[in-house]
């Protein structure tokens, strides 16, 4: 004897299954990564550690509009600054901008979204906790992800979030390359501690 199930039946069971399969803690570091950008002006600083090696300190500045700055800690270094779907540099420290290259915005963002998506769909191992950072309480949000843009690296990506604004006051990203006959593996830890820097004022090149 053959037992059909009902259509009805087998479309509740599928759901059920769907629903159970679903991580609900992948998904939120899905959607953290995916997310270009906060909504608000940002101050970032920017922790650099190869290993075996001293970490740099860089300051990275963000205003809306992809209005940016990055004021680096080594001297001799030139500053970066991105305003007007350009980039310029200034080699004294922010007196004079010489435009260096111009960004197409919309190929731009396109192209982010579309690596970030292809990437996305490499993340597992996510985990969530909760603990306190600086006397608040914050989510922690990590997973594993390759990304595949210019030279493939294998990451563990973590974010932590402020609960009562739902604010990414930190992020550690920890990358690792692969290694081959010519070349070792290659061990990098970036650190960003990020605060909200409302009336943040950018310079604006001549």
């Amino acid at each position: 004897m053959t037992y059909c199930v009902p259509a009805v039946l087998f479309l509740f069971l599928a759901g059920s299954i769907q629903s159970a399969l679903a991580d609900p803690c992948q998904d939120r570091f899905t959607a953290l990564y995916l997310q270009l950008e906060q909504a608000t002006p940002t101050k970032t600083q920017v922790t650099t550690a190869f290993k075996g090696e001293p970490p740099t300190t860089d300051e990275f500045f963000h205003a809306p509009q992809d209005h940016y700055m990055i004021v680096p800690s080594a001297p001799g270094r030139p500053w970066v600054l991105g305003y007007d779907n350009a980039v310029y540099q200034s080699a004294d420290q922010g007196a004079t901008w010489e435009k260096i290259s111009e960004v197409d915005p919309r190929q731009n963002a396109d192209k982010a979204r579309a690596d970030k998506e292809a990437n996305a769909a490499t993340i597992r191992n996510a985990t969530c906790s909760e603990e306190e950072l600086d006397g608040e309480a914050v989510e922690v949000v990590a997973a594993d992800i390759t990304l595949s843009q210019g030279m493939v690296t294998e990451n563990r990506f973590t974010y932590f979030i402020r609960r009562s604004d739902d604010f990414i006051v930190k992020a550690i990203y920890d990358t690792r390359t692969p290694s081959s006959e010519k070349t070792p593996s290659l061990e990098l830890v970036t650190t960003h501690v990020i605060e909200k820097a409302p009336g943040l004022s950018l310079p604006v090149p001549e």
